[in-house]
Parts: structure tokens; C-alpha cells; sequence
């Protein structure tokens, strides 16, 4: 998950002699994404984005069964079911 870049935001934001605000990093994979479909952030902040992502009903954890509490949530497809 790319730690220059998370290093060097938490570093940015120590100097500037702020808290790191929800945005401040901008991992690689979600800066090149075309679609926005990468999200990064705290999860335990309820404000963040990626909070508030993982808090829907679309969001499931790859073997979430076997209670392994993977730290990468996944949104299922969103399909129009219904007919014309």
C-alpha cells in the first residue's frame, strides 16, 4: 500500500503541524484509477470516505466466513435487474 507515500503524507502533515486529514494520502493504484474506484484512508475515522464506503450494504471482506478481518473491503456490481 505504497508506505512512501503514506510516510511521506504523515511527514507532511507533521510539518505543517497539522492532524493528517482524511484525503492527505493518495496511494498510486487510486491516483491512476480511471473510474475512482479505489478508495484510501482510515477506516477507523467514521468521517473519512473509506469509513462511510465500507459501511455499505454493497461491501463484503474476501473470506470475511472464516473470520480472518482482512483490512481491504470489495463493493459488489450494482445491476439493473429490472426489465424495460
Amino acid at each position: 500500500m505504497c508506505i512512501q507515500r503514506i510516510q511521506a503524507g504523515k511527514l507532511q502533515a507533521k510539518i505543517d503541524k497539522r492532524p493528517l486529514k482524511d484525503g492527505d494520502i493518495q496511494v498510486a493504484c487510486q491516483q491512476t484509477c480511471p473510474a475512482n474506484a479505489i478508495i484510501f484512508g482510515d477506516g477507523n475515522d467514521p468521517e473519512s470516505a473509506v469509513s462511510k464506503a465500507l459501511q455499505s450494504e454493497r461491501t463484503y471482506y474476501v473470506l470475511e466466513e472464516l473470520n480472518v478481518q482482512p483490512g481491504v473491503g470489495y463493493q459488489v456490481k450494482v445491476r439493473n435487474t429490472s426489465e424495460l
